[in-house]
């Protein structure tokens, strides 16, 4: 979301004086001509209201962003881009019935766009209407396989129907396509780890820690397998590691005394 070009007001002020002098003999005589001051105002154009709205979404003022979009739109329904960030200000709102319908205008304007369809799925995915999202994410693959978005949104929408194999399958697909996608990778941990498969959890939430070393969540999932399989040392190293990056986290907090008093009795 880049410097934007601002629509001003200029006002041009055209003058013009003109005199003539008569001769000796004749007492002098002054002739003046004034023109009209001229005023020309150059209205915002639908671009410029676009823009004007990209710094209000910026500055997070979500209202006011989408009625400079609005405006654009009025001026130029067909502006494909005020549509899209119409649509996105829409889900930062929570309105995804606005929203699904703004993204849908984009794909009646171009429906070759395979973004556009990735954008209604994930509006789709947050409304809870799970399906739908999904068939808008196989049209976006339809037009370019590469998506990564696509993919990821496909594995996110089959981790919450339980639909897990598929999940697995997707979300290596987007990894395949982008190995260090952490979204993908957390996604696929907390796939296996529901799926009780804990060898392949803690592979995956070690390979975020070891991309990025400061992602709390992935210690503290790290320490929940460790904790499912016993080897309480482990965890009590995770769940420590997490607290450094996130000290106020209270589940973590909990999960450390837990594996700690579990330790203290095997000793």
């Amino acid at each position: 979301m880049k410097p934007r070009i601002y629509g001003c007001l200029f006002l041009i002020v055209l003058g013009c004086m003109s005199g003539c002098q008569g001769n000796g003999n004749t007492p002098e005589k002054k002739t003046t001509t004034s023109t009209t001051a001229l005023k020309s105002t150059t209205l915002p154009s639908a671009q410029d209201y676009n823009n004007r709205g990209t710094a209000y979404q910026q500055a997070g003022r979500l209202h006011e962003a989408a009625s400079a979009y609005q405006q654009a739109i009025e001026l130029k329904p067909t502006l494909i881009q005020a549509h899209h960030n119409l649509g996105t200000v829409y889900v930062m709102q929570g309105k995804l019935a606005e929203a699904i319908a703004a993204y849908k205008r984009v794909i009646q304007l171009r429906p070759d766009l395979a973004e556009a369809y990735v954008d209604l799925g994930r509006a789709y995915g947050f409304a809870g209407r799970l399906d739908e999202a999904i068939t808008e994410y196989q049209k976006a693959l339809t037009r370019d396989p590469t998506l990564v978005y696509a993919h990821y949104g496909i594995g996110l929408a089959y981790r919450h129907k339980g639909m897990f194999s598929e999940a697995i399958a997707a979300l290596k697909q987007a990894m395949t396509l982008q190995p260090d996608f952490p979204n993908a990778l957390m996604q696929l941990g907390l796939v296996y780890r529901e799926t009780e498969q804990f060898t392949e959890a803690i592979e995956t939430f070690t390979a975020i820690t070891q991309i990025y070393p400061k992602n709390a969540e992935a210690y503290h999932e790290l320490g929940v397998c460790h904790t499912k399989q016993g080897a309480y040392p482990k965890a009590i190293k995770a769940f420590e590691s997490a607290l450094q990056l996130n000290p106020e986290a209270v589940e973590t907090q909990n999960l450390l005394r837990v594996a700690q008093a579990r330790a203290a009795r095997q000793k």
